[in-house]
């Protein structure tokens, strides 16, 4: 009786340092990832190509770089509806989920056949892409830097996008309904 009490002890002592080493290297795998976005958005902040946009709640900051610029007229506000082209891609490795640098997460292109519309009001609408699209008018395509803060923060979205995540998308605006 003494001896299955000891292996007992032994097992559950081994299950409980394979679940701590298992977590610490989790922990270690996040803090690589949150470090590299962030080197990955510090290099794209003293960029002179790209130029910042505060958000409307002052939570931070976008960065952008005109890709095309436009000849709309009319700006998009929080009412408005928006129809455009977009791709989405992740700005550094992540073993663990299966990512490398420059995968795409997500995608609206031309070829796909209509644009994407969204409200702006609607709930789900990253406040990242919110500010992005209150800077831009029909034809414009930018390509813009979203950090965490303004994307999906420290949750992540769903199994697709870890927490921490630096996005980067070129978004093309096709038109403009509404004010």
């Amino acid at each position: 009786m003494k001896r299955y009490g000891l292996y007992l002890m032994m097992t559950v002592a081994a299950l409980l340092a394979v679940n701590s080493c298992n977590k610490d290297d989790e922990e270690d795998h996040l803090n690589e990832w949150m470090i590299a976005n962030q080197q990955a958005m510090n290099a794209i902040t003293s960029n002179p190509e790209y130029k910042e946009i505060k958000s409307p709640g002052n939570e931070g900051s976008i960065y952008y770089k005109v890709l095309n610029k436009g000849d709309g007229k009319d700006s998009i506000y929080y009412t408005s509806t928006v129809y455009c082209y977009y791709k989405g891609w992740f700005v550094a490795d992540y073993p663990q989920f299966n990512i490398e640098k420059g995968d795409v997460f997500d995608q609206k292109l031309f070829d796909d056949g209509s644009p994407f519309g969204l409200i702006l009001t609607s709930t789900g609408i990253i406040t990242g892409w919110k500010t992005a699209l209150y800077g831009m008018v029909k034809g414009d395509k930018w390509e813009v830097w979203i950090p965490y803060q303004l994307a999906y923060g420290r949750e992540g979205y769903q199994s697709v996008i870890p927490g921490y995540s630096t996005l980067v998308f070129e978004i093309e605006v096709m038109s403009v309904d509404g004010k």
